[in-house]
């Protein structure tokens, strides 16, 4: 594509803020994601949140929808369901006028949501376009459930671990190569929840998300050689490593 024809990511946001923000129904719309940590790239997608009147989420979700098809064809559409925010509507598009990377992930919810996605500790300060009605102040994170959550989380990683860890080397001793890679990445999933529980403990749950970020370098660079594996011998050195790791990491969290 000629990048003099491509949309910008200030572009999209222009003309979702210049179409959304006079009507009645749409309340606010604000940027979550690397622009609320002040991290935008140029590979970094549009996290986009929009509050809307109660029973107007449809309605809202089809309006952006249709400035988005405006600006550009739309290559792909996802929608997404989440148990923990059942009245949003998560929709993610590529657009064929925008940047390989330029997705634009787009939440809906009702102005009485309980949960947008706004605590300042787990989803940073959130880039306001505009709020007619204050529903961006960030709400005061209970410290108590949350933790709480993380402790259940931890307990239930130790039993996983007890339970599973050893799947590498019983794939391996089968020779079902493909297999022990595999749970030889679930080993280092729960390794990384350990390392985030210990470090940032807010991100505890957000997997591979901003890791780089929020564990020390040193800790990163270590565990970026357990991810790249040339043989069967290899692989057994690290997840042997990966398995330790877990243990100290957990240890120094009792």
């Amino acid at each position: 594509m000629n990048s003099k024809n491509e949309l910008s990511r200030g572009a999209i946001l222009q003309a979702l803020r210049q179409a959304l923000e006079p009507k009645k129904y749409l309340i606010a719309m604000w940027e979550g994601g690397a622009a609320a940590f002040g991290r935008v790239d140029r590979w970094s997608d549009i996290d986009l949140m929009v509050a809307v009147k109660d029973g107007q989420a449809d309605k809202a979700a089809q309006e952006v929808e249709a400035i988005l098809k405006k600006l550009s064809p739309i290559t792909a559409r996802l929608s997404a369901s989440h148990p923990n925010w059942p009245d949003m509507i998560h929709t993610f598009y590529k657009l064929a006028r925008a940047g390989e990377f330029l997705i634009v992930d787009v939440g809906v919810m009702p102005q009485s949501s309980q949960d947008k996605l706004l605590e300042t500790e787990i989803h940073g300060k959130a880039l306001v376009h505009f709020d007619k009605a204050g529903v961006c102040q960030p709400p005061r994170l209970d410290r108590n459930k949350f933790l709480a959550g993380m402790k259940e989380r931890k307990a239930r990683l130790i039993n996983m671990f007890e339970l599973f860890s050893n799947y590498v080397a019983k794939e391996l001793n089968r020779k079902n190569y493909i297999e022990a890679q595999y749970n030889h990445f679930m080993n280092l999933n729960m390794l990384v929840e350990a390392l985030r529980m210990k470090h940032y403990p807010f991100h505890y749950d957000f997997r591979g998300r901003y890791l780089h970020y929020e564990i020390p370098s040193r800790e990163a660079a270590k565990l970026q050689t357990l991810f790249y594996v040339k043989d069967t011998a290899d692989l057994r050195r690290k997840d042997a490593r990966a398995r330790r790791w877990f243990k100290e990491a957990i240890e120094e969290l009792r």
